[in-house]
């Protein structure tokens, strides 16, 4: 009898062990890289990350902002990605955030609003 209690109390401990082990990790409070929006423009058109990171993207006014992998020659949309890129298509009503990324490789990445001319951001990954 003391076997299976011993028995039942060694496996009880392993799975309390192994379920601990596993427990979800909140990073509520963390905050890294930002890039703020405002009404046809970012806020700052460079950002230099480390490799891995990823972006909060913040729109600062009540403006729609649609952005993807590319950038503005003159007035023309230029959409690609360039390799390494991760693939951006981020919607934004106004006075909202979203989450850029993560870049995983190192380099200089390009991102527009396809909504403002001209607007662009430059990704530069260390």
């Amino acid at each position: 009898m003391y076997k299976k209690l011993l028995a039942g109390l060694v496996l009880f401990g392993i799975l309390t062990t192994i379920l601990a082990a596993c427990a979800i990790y909140d990073e509520t409070g963390t905050s890294g890289p930002t890039v703020h929006m405002s009404n046809a423009n970012f806020v700052q058109s460079t950002i230099t990350i480390t490799k891995g990171q990823s972006i909060d993207v913040i729109d600062d006014v009540s403006v729609a902002h649609t952005l993807k992998n590319g950038y503005w020659n003159g007035g023309t949309q230029m959409l690609k990605a360039e390799a390494g890129a991760p693939t951006v298509n981020l919607n934004f009503v106004g006075g909202d955030s979203a989450t850029m990324g993560p870049f995983n490789t190192s380099g200089q990445f390009k991102i527009l609003c396809t909504v403002h001319p001209g607007m662009d951001l430059t990704v530069k990954v260390q």
